[in-house]
């Protein structure tokens, strides 16, 4: 769905769904350098079980334009934005509107940050926060933030070798003659220039889950993490774990990017979260 905002163009994936103002609402957050395509699987599947599915581009990301947002509080302010326009504004001649039911806001890596911000700007208006790949604080190391800045292919492999289990690097996928190290690194290298330099900076500079956390509350958080994540290592998945109270999913034999490397594990794991009563439509 194309749409406008700031004066800028946003592409929201809907699952190829229409939306409904009757049923819950599951929005999507890519992560740094990536687009709206990561939640293919995952948006087709929600829309088709009972879920408005909103998973946008990020600005200066996919086919979203615009200037990037150059802060983890921007992206959160961004979205919230965006969810107001698209539950006031009439659309029935594209995908429907919005309703005003449970909203859960699912997250991958910087993604997650965001969701983490959007709960701690607006507690009440988030049923649950679903955090993928996600730790705090969110550190990104000199080397691949310079790599980045500099526009190097070296940040992509930094991304692609440290984002990835030992098996996908060796090649291991359900599907034959499919790479998730590869299709991860053309994503990347699609990016503007300085587009994944400022997303990295943004979740490198970030300092606000203490807060976020406090205004959101303990029990309605849970983080599905990848066993063999160097992107995200446990201790700051543990950590944020404990700011939230959040309950911990762990995939075994899986990186950062459990979307592509384990789709099926990570699809079992947020039925899970998403089966609860509290969300099902009359």
């Amino acid at each position: 769905m194309n749409l406008e905002l700031d004066d800028a163009p946003v592409f929201v994936g809907t699952g190829h769904v229409d939306w409904s103002t009757t049923r819950p609402t599951l929005v999507l957050l890519h992560g740094a350098g990536m687009d709206r395509t990561v939640w293919v699987l995952l948006a087709r599947y929600f829309a088709r079980h009972g879920w408005n599915v909103v998973a946008p581009d990020w600005p200066a990301h996919g086919k979203s334009g615009g200037a990037v947002l150059t802060t983890i509080e921007a992206q959160a302010s961004w979205l919230w934005r965006l969810l107001d326009g698209l539950r006031d504004a009439d659309r029935s001649q594209e995908a429907g509107r919005l309703g005003d039911g449970p909203l859960v806001v699912a997250g991958h890596s910087m993604g997650a940050l965001a969701s983490v911000a959007m709960a701690g700007e607006r507690p009440d208006a988030i049923a649950r926060l679903l955090l993928l790949g996600a730790g705090y604080p969110m550190g990104v190391g000199a080397p691949l933030l310079d790599a980045a800045k500099a526009d190097e292919r070296a940040a992509v492999d930094m991304i692609t070798i440290f984002g990835h289990a030992h098996a996908s690097r060796l090649g291991r996928n359900t599907l034959a003659g499919i790479s998730v190290v590869n299709q991860a690194a053309a994503l990347i290298e699609r990016t503007a220039s300085g587009v994944l330099y400022a997303d990295l900076a943004a979740c490198n500079a970030w300092t606000g889950a203490e807060a976020a956390a406090k205004a959101f509350g303990a029990g309605r958080t849970i983080i599905i993490a990848g066993d063999e994540d160097r992107m995200t290592p446990s201790r700051g998945t543990t950590k944020l774990a404990g700011l939230l109270d959040a309950d911990v999913v762990t995939l075994d034999d899986c990186g950062h990017m459990m979307m592509s490397e384990q789709p099926e594990s990570t699809l079992r794991a947020m039925r899970a979260v998403l089966a609860d009563r509290a969300f099902r439509t009359p």
